[in-house]
């Protein structure tokens, strides 16, 4: 999640207020205005049979998981919408304008850490718009509402919803601090999008012009907030109905609505391996669901980042995913799970221990410590036990005669008089600070038997993101700008030919603006992280746990309009690109003064956790194919 905002939040707002609320809007269209079943023969889609029928079985499933009444379902022909916790849109009531009128309704209604569930099937599709190219395929996803495809329109696809605008009220949400879930039965949902034979959920695509989508809001948040989007389908993938033509349902929320029942509790990876194990089987591999986001989040629970790994047996040895990008080193120790569930569960005494014997671009190679056994999968999750830093990388300046002796006991310290970074004794704490910087951390004093986990803790911090940002070289194909650059006219494809500069400077009001162009002949995966003044690291592009399709070769990311530094000092932006498609949630952490809650949350299955694209058959393939620009900036007031 984005943490630019001041981290003072995370530290006064409560992680689980019992006053939290759940919100939801669910719309299910069977019936559309202009498909081939009202006697429009070129429409191209026909009327579905589950998807209202599918709005009751999740209200009921999450309901019953939440302790929620969402209510009674909406008498027919009327259009009953509101209760008190959601607004029902089936059918003839569930138009464009007022699909995003009740999306924009139970947004506005929430605070900070109250949920808000967003539920939709129906039919989806696609198009290319020259002029909103906001997507690195160049394809938009859209959800098809009641009146969608109007053909006396002046622009066909104008009614369609298009991913970009289910985004813009994404942000809204989190800005305010609102906790997201999405949830869409349709084609193409993996963005945004059912398809019509068994049936399928799915309208032509379309070529169009000209489509003003609704704007971002003016500044992403935190507050706590995080964003779940699970959908039926991948892009390109038909969303199906089953089941006899009166008792149709859709797949996927069939197969959501029982994982909710048999597992309430769990985190959003569990549900998802669990559904997406069920719709594979059902549709035999034809229909894959997609997850992303907060997967280590539960219903009502909270989200715990806990860095895990792919690791990759390709009968020629192990690899780690990522490698030199996400920080790892030569001689750093990990524990080995077949799943994510175990890794997080941090169960060491059982798991496998490698050692990693050789890190290079996006790659590393781990050595296991022991026999490997027979049946030794073709992919694993892997937990660090212990970070090599390969000597004694940080220097520091102690002012403490009891504080020195521990620090000095940091394998990865040097004790240097003349060190920039500093830790020195106040009036009833150990203030650890960076020379002409900001106090990075208020730390118990020398006696407390806290102290040198603590300090492990900051320093650990600090050294790891200066030894990332230190291995990283090589921009030649990766063109990085930044800027406080106003929104009107703003190209984020503009990025000027040349060395990145020394040091930018940037207004804490006013909006960072990011031009992000792959220069490389081949498609990457594209990253960009924040690095704030306490070492706090956010992945700011994908935002949000997002996962973006490669950039083709002279392609652009879209933009980071809206995010605004949260304090003053030096940071630095920084940016990847891979032929690999990485984990980069990996490198994020929070600031040095933030005291990180234990990873003991419910088990996250390994599906979920690892890249889309992610296969147990294949192997690594070229991991040649990486880039990083790293640029320091400096925010003033």
């Amino acid at each position: 999640m984005i943490r630019l905002l001041a981290g003072l939040w995370l530290l006064l707002m409560p992680l689980a207020p019992a006053t939290a609320a759940v919100r939801a809007v669910f719309v299910g269209i069977d019936d559309y205005r202009f498909s081939t079943s009202r006697g429009f023969a070129n429409a191209g889609f026909a009327n579905l049979a589950g998807a209202v029928a599918d709005v009751n079985r999740i209200r009921q499933a999450l309901g019953q998981a939440l302790g929620v009444d969402f209510g009674p379902m909406p008498a027919r022909p009327g259009c009953q919408q509101v209760g008190d916790a959601a607004i029902t849109l089936v059918n003839h009531c569930a138009t464009r304008d007022r699909i995003l009128a009740a999306w924009d309704y139970v947004i506005a209604q929430s605070r900070p850490q109250d949920i808000v569930i967003l539920y939709f099937a129906g039919h989806g599709s696609r198009f290319i718009d020259g002029k909103v190219l906001d997507q690195a395929s160049r394809y938009n996803s859209t959800l098809m509402p009641h009146d969608a495809r109007d053909p006396e329109a002046e622009n066909l696809a104008q009614n369609d919803i298009i991913d970009h605008e289910v985004r813009s009220v994404i942000d809204a949400a989190t800005r305010r601090g609102v906790r997201v879930i999405t949830i869409f039965d349709s084609c193409n949902s993996g963005t945004a999008s059912r398809d019509g034979n068994s049936a399928s959920r799915s309208a032509p695509s379309l070529a169009v012009e000209g489509l003003t989508p609704r704007r971002a809001p003016a500044q992403y948040g935190n507050l706590g907030a995080w964003r779940v989007h699970l959908a039926a389908s991948g892009d390109g993938q038909d969303a199906r109905e089953s089941g006899k033509v009166d008792q149709r349902a859709g797949v996927f929320t069939s197969a959501l609505a029982r994982a909710l029942a048999a597992m309430p509790d769990a985190s959003f990876a569990d549900i998802a391996a669990r559904v997406a194990v069920e719709v594979r089987a059902v549709t035999n591999g034809q229909q894959v669901p997609h997850a992303e986001g907060a997967l280590r989040a539960s219903l009502s629970g909270n989200e715990i980042k806990v860095p895990l790994y792919r690791v990759v047996n390709d009968n020629s040895g192990l690899f780690l995913v990522g490698g030199q990008l996400l920080g790892v080193t030569r001689g750093s120790r990990f524990a080995l799970y077949a799943g994510t569930s175990a890794a997080l569960a941090g169960d060491g005494v059982t798991a496998m221990r490698a050692v990693v014997t050789n890190v290079r671009g996006a790659v590393a190679q781990l050595q296991l410590e022991g026999p490997a056994p027979a049946d030794l999968p073709a992919e694993l999750v892997a937990r660090e036990l212990g970070h090599e830093f390969g000597g004694r990388v940080l220097p520091l300046r102690v002012d403490d005669p009891a504080a020195a002796p521990v620090a000095a006991a940091l394998g990865f310290v040097r004790l240097a008089p003349n060190a920039g970074l500093i830790l020195q004794r106040g009036d009833d704490a150990m203030l650890l600070s960076r020379s002409g910087g900001p106090m990075l951390a208020r730390l118990p004093l020398p006696g407390d038997p806290a102290f040198p986990d603590r300090l492990q803790a900051a320093l650990g911090k600090i050294a790891r993101v200066e030894q990332w940002l230190a291995a990283l070289r090589g921009g030649e194909d990766l063109c990085l700008a930044v800027s406080n650059a106003e929104s009107r006219g703003y190209n984020p494809a503009s990025c000027p030919i040349g060395p990145p500069p020394a040091s930018v400077t940037l207004a804490k009001t006013k909006s960072i603006r990011l031009g992000l162009v792959n220069r490389s002949p081949q498609p990457r995966q594209l990253y960009v992280f924040y690095v704030g003044p306490k070492y706090d690291v956010t992945l700011v592009l994908p935002a949000f746990g997002g996962r973006d399709e490669p950039v083709l070769p002279g392609g652009n990311l879209r933009d980071a309009a809206g995010i605004f530094p949260a304090d003053l000092g030096d940071v630095r932006v920084v940016a990847l690109s891979s032929n690999l498609a990485l984990d980069a949630t990996a490198l994020e952490q929070t600031a040095t003064d933030v005291i990180d809650a234990d990873a003991c949350l419910s088990a996250v299955a390994a599906a979920y956790c690892k890249p889309v694209s992610a296969s147990r058959s294949g192997g690594l393939g070229d991991i040649n194919g990486w880039s990083a620009v790293v640029i320091p900036a400096r925010v003033l007031p």
